[in-house]
Protein backbone atom coordinates (compact mmCIF):
# COMPACT_ATOMS: atom_id res chain seq x y z
CA UNK A 1 0.00 0.00 0.00
CA UNK A 2 0.89 3.66 -0.12
CA UNK A 3 0.61 5.24 3.32
CA UNK A 4 0.75 8.94 4.10
CA UNK A 5 2.57 9.53 7.40
CA UNK A 6 2.07 12.94 9.00
CA UNK A 7 3.68 14.36 12.12
CA UNK A 8 4.65 17.69 13.67
CA UNK A 9 7.84 16.05 14.94
CA UNK A 10 11.30 16.39 13.40
CA UNK A 11 12.41 12.73 13.53
CA UNK A 12 16.03 13.39 12.54
CA UNK A 13 18.42 13.13 14.21
CA UNK A 14 16.58 10.58 16.36
CA UNK A 15 18.00 11.88 19.65
CA UNK A 16 14.88 12.21 21.77
CA UNK A 17 12.00 10.00 22.82
CA UNK A 18 9.31 11.40 20.54
CA UNK A 19 11.76 11.50 17.61
CA UNK A 20 12.78 7.86 18.15
CA UNK A 21 9.13 6.74 18.24
CA UNK A 22 8.36 8.48 14.93
CA UNK A 23 11.54 7.22 13.28
CA UNK A 24 10.87 3.58 14.11
CA UNK A 25 7.23 3.82 13.05
CA UNK A 26 8.44 5.10 9.68
CA UNK A 27 11.04 2.37 9.43
CA UNK A 28 8.55 -0.34 10.41
CA UNK A 29 6.10 0.76 7.72
CA UNK A 30 8.91 0.61 5.17
CA UNK A 31 10.04 -2.83 6.32
CA UNK A 32 6.49 -4.11 5.97
CA UNK A 33 6.80 -3.34 2.27
CA UNK A 34 4.66 -0.22 2.12
CA UNK A 35 5.49 2.92 0.17
CA UNK A 36 5.46 5.81 2.65
CA UNK A 37 4.90 9.48 1.90
CA UNK A 38 6.23 11.12 5.08
CA UNK A 39 5.19 14.69 5.89
CA UNK A 40 7.47 15.78 8.74
CA UNK A 41 9.10 18.82 10.32
CA UNK A 42 12.84 19.44 9.99
CA UNK A 43 13.61 21.97 12.71
CA UNK A 44 17.34 21.24 12.68
CA UNK A 45 17.55 21.60 8.87
CA UNK A 46 19.37 18.28 8.47
CA UNK A 47 20.06 16.85 5.05
CA UNK A 48 17.31 14.24 4.84
CA UNK A 49 19.32 12.39 2.18
CA UNK A 50 21.59 11.31 5.04
CA UNK A 51 18.62 9.73 6.82
CA UNK A 52 17.13 7.84 3.91
CA UNK A 53 14.75 4.94 4.58
CA UNK A 54 13.87 2.53 1.79
CA UNK A 55 10.46 3.23 0.22
CA UNK A 56 10.05 6.54 2.12
CA UNK A 57 9.60 9.88 0.32
CA UNK A 58 9.96 12.95 2.56
CA UNK A 59 8.01 16.19 2.42
CA UNK A 60 8.65 18.86 5.05
CA UNK A 61 6.48 21.53 6.58
CA UNK A 62 7.61 24.32 8.93
CA UNK A 63 6.67 24.17 12.60
CA UNK A 64 5.20 27.58 13.22
CA UNK A 65 5.74 29.28 16.59
CA UNK A 66 2.52 29.95 18.45
CA UNK A 67 1.17 33.48 18.33
CA UNK A 68 0.15 35.28 21.51
CA UNK A 69 -3.53 34.74 20.64
CA UNK A 70 -2.91 31.02 20.14
CA UNK A 71 -1.12 30.78 23.47
CA UNK A 72 -4.10 32.41 25.17
CA UNK A 73 -6.94 30.64 23.36
CA UNK A 74 -5.27 27.38 22.15
CA UNK A 75 -7.38 27.68 19.00
CA UNK A 76 -4.67 25.89 17.02
CA UNK A 77 -5.83 22.66 18.69
CA UNK A 78 -8.97 22.85 16.54
CA UNK A 79 -7.78 24.51 13.34
CA UNK A 80 -6.21 23.04 10.24
CA UNK A 81 -3.19 24.88 8.87
CA UNK A 82 -3.77 25.98 5.27
CA UNK A 83 -0.16 25.24 4.28
CA UNK A 84 -0.38 21.65 5.49
CA UNK A 85 -3.70 21.15 3.69
CA UNK A 86 -2.14 22.42 0.46
CA UNK A 87 0.74 19.97 0.95
CA UNK A 88 -1.72 17.11 1.43
CA UNK A 89 -3.58 18.12 -1.73
CA UNK A 90 -0.31 18.22 -3.69
CA UNK A 91 0.55 14.70 -2.49
CA UNK A 92 -2.90 13.41 -3.42
CA UNK A 93 -2.44 14.78 -6.94
CA UNK A 94 0.82 12.81 -7.28
CA UNK A 95 0.10 9.63 -5.33
CA UNK A 96 -2.77 7.24 -4.73
CA UNK A 97 -3.02 7.04 -0.94
CA UNK A 98 -4.46 3.88 0.65
CA UNK A 99 -4.22 4.84 4.33
CA UNK A 100 -2.91 7.60 6.59
CA UNK A 101 -1.02 7.41 9.87
CA UNK A 102 -1.16 10.66 11.84
CA UNK A 103 1.55 10.58 14.46
CA UNK A 104 1.70 12.37 17.81
CA UNK A 105 -0.01 15.18 19.56
CA UNK A 106 -3.09 17.25 18.95
CA UNK A 107 -3.46 16.76 15.19
CA UNK A 108 -6.84 15.06 15.19
CA UNK A 109 -8.35 18.02 13.30
CA UNK A 110 -6.67 16.69 10.15
CA UNK A 111 -8.44 13.32 10.23
CA UNK A 112 -11.45 14.69 8.32
CA UNK A 113 -9.24 15.56 5.32
CA UNK A 114 -8.68 11.83 4.82
CA UNK A 115 -12.02 10.39 5.93
CA UNK A 116 -13.74 12.82 3.57
CA UNK A 117 -11.83 11.05 0.78
CA UNK A 118 -12.67 7.58 2.16
CA UNK A 119 -9.08 7.09 3.36
CA UNK A 120 -8.85 5.17 6.68
CA UNK A 121 -6.79 6.88 9.37
CA UNK A 122 -4.62 5.37 12.07
CA UNK A 123 -3.98 7.90 14.83
CA UNK A 124 -0.75 7.46 16.74
CA UNK A 125 -0.49 8.78 20.29
CA UNK A 126 2.81 8.87 22.17
CA UNK A 127 1.04 9.36 25.49
CA UNK A 128 -2.27 10.42 27.01
CA UNK A 129 -1.51 14.12 26.67
CA UNK A 130 -4.00 15.51 29.22
CA UNK A 131 -2.51 13.13 31.81
CA UNK A 132 0.92 14.62 31.10
CA UNK A 133 -0.33 18.21 31.23
CA UNK A 134 -2.14 17.49 34.49
CA UNK A 135 1.19 16.58 36.10
CA UNK A 136 2.92 19.86 35.20
CA UNK A 137 3.58 21.83 38.42
CA UNK A 138 1.53 25.02 38.72
CA UNK A 139 2.03 27.13 41.85
CA UNK A 140 0.35 30.45 41.11
CA UNK A 141 -3.41 30.82 40.68
CA UNK A 142 -2.92 32.03 37.10
CA UNK A 143 -0.81 29.00 36.20
CA UNK A 144 -3.34 26.68 37.81
CA UNK A 145 -6.13 28.26 35.75
CA UNK A 146 -4.06 28.02 32.57
CA UNK A 147 -3.31 24.35 33.25
CA UNK A 148 -6.99 23.65 33.94
CA UNK A 149 -7.85 25.34 30.64
CA UNK A 150 -5.29 23.40 28.63
CA UNK A 151 -6.14 20.01 30.17
CA UNK A 152 -9.80 20.46 29.31
CA UNK A 153 -9.12 21.74 25.79
CA UNK A 154 -6.88 18.73 25.15
CA UNK A 155 -9.65 16.44 26.39
CA UNK A 156 -12.13 18.24 24.13
CA UNK A 157 -9.78 17.79 21.18
CA UNK A 158 -9.57 14.05 21.86
CA UNK A 159 -13.32 13.66 22.14
CA UNK A 160 -14.08 15.70 19.04
CA UNK A 161 -11.61 14.03 16.71
CA UNK A 162 -10.14 10.73 17.92
CA UNK A 163 -13.37 8.79 17.33
CA UNK A 164 -13.07 9.52 13.60
CA UNK A 165 -9.94 7.37 13.30
CA UNK A 166 -10.30 3.76 12.19
CA UNK A 167 -7.68 2.80 14.79
CA UNK A 168 -5.83 4.58 17.60
CA UNK A 169 -2.34 3.51 18.66
CA UNK A 170 -1.37 3.86 22.32
CA UNK A 171 1.92 2.91 23.96
CA UNK A 172 0.86 1.23 27.20
CA UNK A 173 -2.03 -0.55 28.91
CA UNK A 174 -2.43 2.46 31.19
CA UNK A 175 -2.90 4.71 28.14
CA UNK A 176 -5.23 2.13 26.58
CA UNK A 177 -7.52 2.27 29.62
CA UNK A 178 -7.53 6.06 29.44
CA UNK A 179 -8.51 6.15 25.75
CA UNK A 180 -11.15 3.47 26.14
CA UNK A 181 -13.12 5.90 28.30
CA UNK A 182 -14.24 7.69 25.13
CA UNK A 183 -13.29 5.36 22.24
CA UNK A 184 -14.62 1.96 21.24
CA UNK A 185 -12.37 -0.69 22.74
CA UNK A 186 -11.97 -2.54 19.45
CA UNK A 187 -10.41 0.56 17.89
CA UNK A 188 -7.68 1.05 20.53
CA UNK A 189 -4.44 -0.88 20.03
CA UNK A 190 -1.28 -1.04 22.14
CA UNK A 191 1.95 -0.73 20.19
CA UNK A 192 4.56 0.05 22.84
CA UNK A 193 7.56 2.19 22.13
CA UNK A 194 10.01 -0.05 20.32
CA UNK A 195 13.49 -0.05 18.81
CA UNK A 196 15.10 -1.80 15.86
CA UNK A 197 17.25 -4.40 17.54
CA UNK A 198 19.66 -4.43 14.58
CA UNK A 199 20.69 -0.86 15.49
CA UNK A 200 21.42 -1.77 19.11
CA UNK A 201 24.23 -4.28 18.77
CA UNK A 202 27.01 -2.36 20.55
CA UNK A 203 28.77 -4.55 23.10
CA UNK A 204 31.31 -2.27 24.76
CA UNK A 205 33.29 -2.92 27.91
CA UNK A 206 31.39 -1.44 30.83
CA UNK A 207 33.09 1.31 32.81
CA UNK A 208 32.44 0.29 36.43
CA UNK A 209 32.50 3.85 37.78
CA UNK A 210 30.24 5.40 35.13
CA UNK A 211 26.49 5.90 35.45
CA UNK A 212 24.46 7.70 32.80
CA UNK A 213 21.17 9.56 32.62
CA UNK A 214 19.78 10.31 29.15
CA UNK A 215 16.89 12.69 28.48
CA UNK A 216 15.71 15.96 27.05
CA UNK A 217 16.24 17.85 30.29
CA UNK A 218 14.20 20.77 29.04
CA UNK A 219 11.05 18.67 29.53
CA UNK A 220 9.65 19.33 32.98
CA UNK A 221 9.36 15.66 34.02
CA UNK A 222 13.04 15.03 33.25
CA UNK A 223 14.18 18.30 34.81
CA UNK A 224 12.09 17.72 37.95
CA UNK A 225 13.42 14.18 38.28
CA UNK A 226 17.01 15.37 37.91
CA UNK A 227 16.49 18.17 40.44
CA UNK A 228 15.06 15.74 42.99
CA UNK A 229 17.88 13.29 42.35
CA UNK A 230 20.61 15.91 42.81
CA UNK A 231 19.07 17.52 45.87
CA UNK A 232 17.80 14.41 47.67
CA UNK A 233 19.80 11.40 46.43
CA UNK A 234 23.26 12.25 45.13
CA UNK A 235 25.79 12.98 47.86
CA UNK A 236 29.54 13.02 48.48
CA UNK A 237 29.61 9.29 49.19
CA UNK A 238 27.99 8.40 45.83
CA UNK A 239 30.21 10.92 44.07
CA UNK A 240 33.19 9.07 45.55
CA UNK A 241 31.95 5.81 44.00
CA UNK A 242 30.66 6.92 40.60
CA UNK A 243 30.81 9.48 37.84
CA UNK A 244 27.38 10.47 36.49
CA UNK A 245 27.01 11.60 32.87
CA UNK A 246 23.98 13.66 31.88
CA UNK A 247 23.48 13.16 28.15
CA UNK A 248 20.88 14.97 26.08
CA UNK A 249 19.33 18.25 25.16
CA UNK A 250 19.42 20.98 27.80
CA UNK A 251 21.49 18.87 30.21
CA UNK A 252 24.08 21.63 30.62
CA UNK A 253 21.42 24.25 31.21
CA UNK A 254 19.58 22.03 33.69
CA UNK A 255 22.67 21.23 35.76
CA UNK A 256 23.69 24.89 35.71
CA UNK A 257 20.24 25.95 36.91
CA UNK A 258 20.13 23.36 39.70
CA UNK A 259 23.70 23.58 40.97
CA UNK A 260 25.17 26.74 39.43
CA UNK A 261 27.72 24.73 37.42
CA UNK A 262 27.97 22.36 34.44
CA UNK A 263 30.03 20.00 36.61
CA UNK A 264 29.11 19.22 40.20
CA UNK A 265 30.19 16.41 42.55
CA UNK A 266 31.34 14.14 39.71
CA UNK A 267 28.22 14.92 37.68
CA UNK A 268 29.05 16.23 34.22
CA UNK A 269 26.56 17.47 31.62
CA UNK A 270 27.54 16.56 28.06
CA UNK A 271 24.71 18.33 26.23
CA UNK A 272 22.94 17.20 23.07
CA UNK A 273 24.52 14.35 21.11
CA UNK A 274 23.43 12.86 17.81
CA UNK A 275 23.30 9.34 19.23
CA UNK A 276 23.20 8.24 22.88
CA UNK A 277 23.88 4.55 22.19
CA UNK A 278 27.63 4.65 22.88
CA UNK A 279 27.17 6.44 26.22
CA UNK A 280 24.61 3.89 27.38
CA UNK A 281 26.67 0.95 26.12
CA UNK A 282 29.81 1.88 28.12
CA UNK A 283 27.99 2.86 31.33
CA UNK A 284 27.71 0.32 34.10
CA UNK A 285 24.17 1.49 34.85
CA UNK A 286 21.42 3.83 33.70
CA UNK A 287 19.64 6.07 36.24
CA UNK A 288 15.94 6.97 35.65
CA UNK A 289 14.74 9.07 38.63
CA UNK A 290 11.37 10.09 37.20
CA UNK A 291 8.50 11.26 39.38
CA UNK A 292 6.07 12.16 36.57
CA UNK A 293 5.09 10.98 33.09
CA UNK A 294 3.12 8.31 31.24
CA UNK A 295 3.70 5.79 28.48
CA UNK A 296 6.83 3.68 28.08
CA UNK A 297 10.22 5.34 28.49
CA UNK A 298 12.47 4.99 25.48
CA UNK A 299 15.49 5.70 27.69
CA UNK A 300 14.58 2.50 29.55
CA UNK A 301 14.20 0.47 26.35
CA UNK A 302 17.52 1.72 24.98
CA UNK A 303 19.30 0.56 28.12
CA UNK A 304 17.60 -2.84 27.90
CA UNK A 305 18.56 -3.21 24.24
CA UNK A 306 22.17 -2.35 25.07
CA UNK A 307 22.37 -4.72 28.06
CA UNK A 308 22.89 -1.94 30.60
CA UNK A 309 21.34 -2.42 34.07
CA UNK A 310 18.70 0.10 35.16
CA UNK A 311 18.27 1.78 38.55
CA UNK A 312 14.97 3.63 38.59
CA UNK A 313 11.91 4.86 40.39
CA UNK A 314 8.75 2.87 39.64
CA UNK A 315 7.53 5.73 37.44
CA UNK A 316 10.71 5.54 35.35
CA UNK A 317 10.01 1.95 34.25
CA UNK A 318 6.22 2.16 34.40
CA UNK A 319 4.54 -0.02 31.78
CA UNK A 320 7.74 -1.84 30.81
CA UNK A 321 7.58 -5.61 31.23
CA UNK A 322 10.62 -6.93 33.12
CA UNK A 323 11.53 -8.31 36.53
CA UNK A 324 15.16 -7.26 36.16
CA UNK A 325 15.04 -3.60 37.19
CA UNK A 326 16.44 -2.18 40.42
CA UNK A 327 13.56 -0.05 41.74
CA UNK A 328 13.38 2.38 44.65
CA UNK A 329 10.95 5.25 45.06
CA UNK A 330 12.25 7.03 48.16
CA UNK A 331 15.39 9.16 48.13
CA UNK A 332 16.93 6.96 50.82
CA UNK A 333 16.03 3.79 48.98
CA UNK A 334 17.47 5.02 45.68
CA UNK A 335 20.64 6.20 47.43
CA UNK A 336 21.11 2.75 48.96
CA UNK A 337 20.39 0.99 45.67
CA UNK A 338 23.08 3.00 43.89
CA UNK A 339 25.60 2.62 46.72
CA UNK A 340 25.17 -1.16 46.64
CA UNK A 341 25.03 -1.43 42.84
CA UNK A 342 27.57 -3.58 41.05
CA UNK A 343 27.19 -4.03 37.31
CA UNK A 344 26.97 -7.58 36.03
CA UNK A 345 26.52 -9.15 32.62
CA UNK A 346 23.73 -11.47 33.81
CA UNK A 347 21.33 -8.59 34.50
CA UNK A 348 22.22 -6.93 31.20
CA UNK A 349 21.58 -10.12 29.22
CA UNK A 350 18.27 -10.69 31.01
CA UNK A 351 17.17 -7.15 30.14
CA UNK A 352 18.09 -7.71 26.49
CA UNK A 353 15.97 -10.88 26.45
CA UNK A 354 13.00 -9.00 27.94
CA UNK A 355 13.46 -6.28 25.33
CA UNK A 356 13.45 -8.75 22.45
CA UNK A 357 10.19 -10.37 23.60
CA UNK A 358 8.14 -7.18 23.79
CA UNK A 359 9.93 -4.08 22.44
CA UNK A 360 11.85 -5.24 19.36
CA UNK A 361 10.97 -4.09 15.87
CA UNK A 362 10.38 -7.68 14.80
CA UNK A 363 7.55 -8.12 17.32
CA UNK A 364 6.01 -4.69 16.79
CA UNK A 365 6.08 -4.80 13.00
CA UNK A 366 3.68 -7.74 13.27
CA UNK A 367 1.44 -5.74 15.61
CA UNK A 368 1.49 -2.74 13.29
CA UNK A 369 0.72 -4.91 10.28
CA UNK A 370 -2.35 -6.36 12.01
CA UNK A 371 -3.60 -2.85 12.84
CA UNK A 372 -3.13 -1.62 9.28
CA UNK A 373 -5.08 -4.61 7.97
CA UNK A 374 -7.83 -3.89 10.49
CA UNK A 375 -8.02 -0.22 9.48
CA UNK A 376 -8.22 -0.78 5.73
CA UNK A 377 -10.50 -3.82 5.54
CA UNK A 378 -13.66 -1.80 6.07
CA UNK A 379 -14.03 -2.12 9.85
CA UNK A 380 -14.19 1.14 11.71
CA UNK A 381 -13.77 3.34 8.62
CA UNK A 382 -17.24 4.85 8.55
CA UNK A 383 -16.99 8.64 8.33
CA UNK A 384 -18.16 10.26 11.54
CA UNK A 385 -19.92 13.61 11.37
CA UNK A 386 -17.97 16.37 13.06
CA UNK A 387 -18.20 20.06 13.80
CA UNK A 388 -16.98 22.34 11.05
CA UNK A 389 -13.23 22.90 11.19
CA UNK A 390 -11.79 26.22 10.06
CA UNK A 391 -8.62 26.37 7.98
CA UNK A 392 -5.97 28.86 9.10
CA UNK A 393 -5.00 31.30 6.39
Amino acid sequence: MTILFFTNISPFPANGGEKIRSYYLLKALSQLGHKVIAVICNEENVNLANYGIDNVIFYTHPKKPLTMIERITWKHLFRQDAGIIRLFEEIFRKHRIDAALLDYGTIGQYISFFTGRQIPVILGTHNAQPMITQQVPAKSLLKKLRKFQLVNLEKLHERLYFKQAAATLVVSDQDRKYHERFLKKERVFVVPNFLDETEYTLVNKKQPKVLVMTANFGVYMNYTGLKWFIEEVWDDALAGQFDLWLVGRNSKEALQQITGSEQWKNIVALGKVDDVKWYISVASGVIIPLLHGSGTRLKCLEAMALRTPIISTAKGVEGVVSNNFIIADSAAGLKTAIAEFKSNTHTGEALREDFMKEYSAEVNRRRLNDIINYAVNGKGTKVVNEPAVSVEQ
